[in-house]
Order: C-alpha cells, then sequence, then structure tokens
C-alpha cells in the first residue's frame, strides 16, 4: 500500500463525514492524526527527489500501516455497511458503469443524433465529460477498497502488527 490508498481512505471519510455521530467523528478524527502524522515521518525520511516528485507513490512504513490499520479497523466496526471492502466495492462498481454509461452514450449520440438540431455539437462531449467526472470517485473507491481489503484480511499484512492493533483497539 502506498500514499493514494491513505488519500482514499480520507476521501472516503470526508463523503461520509454526516453519517457519523460526533463522538465516533472524534475518535475517527484522532485515528487519522495520527495516520497522517505517521505517514509525514515517512515522507521526511524519503529521499528528497521521490518525497518532492512522487510523493504518494511511497510506500507504508510499519508505523503507517499499524496506524492505518487500526483506523480502518474502527471504521469497519462502526460502519460496515458504508466502510467494508464489499460496501466499497458496490460502490466502485456503481461509479464504474457510470462511466461505462457515459461513455457509451456519448458514442451513441456522436452516431445517432442529427447534425441539424441545434445543440447536437454539445451532446456527445456532454455525455463523454459526464463519464469523464465519474472517475475520480471509481479510482478513489477503487483504492479505498483495497485498503480495506488488505487491512482486514488474516495474513494481508505481517501478523504481528495485526495482532498489537487487535488488542490496542480491544483497550480503547
Amino acid at each position: 500500500m502506498n500514499g493514494f490508498h491513505v488519500h482514499a481512505i480520507g476521501w472516503v471519510l470526508t463523503a461520509n463525514a454526516f453519517t457519523l455521530e460526533p463522538a465516533e467523528a472524534h475518535e475517527l478524527s484522532d485515528l487519522w492524526t495520527h495516520l497522517v502524522r505517521t505517514r509525514a515521518e515517512d515522507l521526511r525520511k524519503a529521499y528528497p527527489l521521490l518525497h518532492w516528485f512522487f510523493p504518494r507513490s511511497l510506500p507504508l512504513s510499519p508505523a503507517t500501516t499499524a496506524a492505518l490499520v487500526a483506523l480502518v479497523a474502527r471504521i469497519t466496526a462502526q460502519h460496515p455497511d458504508r466502510f467494508s471492502a464489499e460496501a466499497l466495492r458496490q460502490r466502485r462498481n456503481h461509479w464504474a458503469r457510470e462511466v461505462a454509461l457515459g461513455i457509451l452514450l456519448s458514442g451513441m449520440a456522436a452516431v445517432l443524433v442529427p447534425p441539424s438540431w441545434p445543440q447536437a455539437t454539445m451532446v456527445a462531449p456532454t455525455f463523454f465529460l459526464m463519464g469523464c467526472a465519474c472517475l475520480l470517485p471509481t479510482v478513489t473507491l477503487w483504492r479505498a477498497a483495497t485498503a480495506v481489503h488488505k487491512c482486514t484480511t488474516p495474513g494481508r499484512l505481517p501478523g504481528h502488527l495485526v495482532g498489537r492493533l487487535a488488542h490496542r483497539v480491544r483497550t480503547r
């Protein structure tokens, strides 16, 4: 996992902020702050050119991975209907279908809309842009679903991290 996964989880949390109770939001905010601080420490230790040109592509350190696992464990425990890997995959698939539909309608409009219509030149590009606009949530949800899957699937991360995090989450 890398910084793209961290940012995807952040965007998913931001998009669902109004579904959280104030106490949950405060707890998740603390976990997010800890994750961002450990990720910033990773970036400070990185080679400067990599840090400047590819900051999100740098892999996560064990400390950052542990912070991400703690955050994911908490959000999936609080709201599995919104933050589980399966729920994120379903939402990702919805947005991917929107991308495909926009591109399909764009092609159909380019072929089938008669040029004599006053707005004919705008129909196909509009559908295409609508499909392209759906790419961002598709990619974000894809990264978030991947991160949640890796964090919640046993054996995907080193065992000592998962064991320590399970203990930390239980003691809170």
